[in-house]
C-alpha cells in the first residue's frame, strides 16, 4: 500500500536525519575551538575545497544540493565561531 511505502521511507529519512544532526553537532564542536587558531574568520580557499569535497562526494545528480547545504553548514560554523 502507498501509506506503508511512505511511512517506511519516512522512517528511514528520520533516522538518516538523527544521523546527520549527530555528525553536524561533531562537526560543529570540531569547529568552534578554530576560531582561536584562524588569523580571520573567512578562508575562501577552504571554503571552496570544502564545497567541491561535498558536491564530490555526493555525485552530478545531487551536487548542486550538497554545494547547498555546505554552504549553509559554513555559514553556520563561522557564526558559531563568532562570526555573522
Amino acid at each position: 500500500m502507498m501509506t506503508d511505502k511512505l511511512s517506511a521511507a519516512r522512517s528511514k529519512i528520520d533516522r538518516l536525519d538523527r544521523r546527520i544532526a549527530g555528525l553536524l553537532s561533531r562537526r560543529f564542536a570540531l569547529a568552534v575551538p578554530l576560531r582561536g587558531l584562524k588569523k580571520r574568520l573567512t578562508d575562501p580557499a577552504r571554503e571552496k575545497r570544502v564545497l567541491a569535497n561535498a558536491a564530490a562526494a555526493a555525485g552530478k545528480t545531487f551536487s548542486g544540493a550538497a554545494r547547498s547545504v555546505f554552504a549553509e553548514i559554513i555559514r553556520q560554523s563561522k557564526k558559531l565561531q563568532g562570526g555573522k
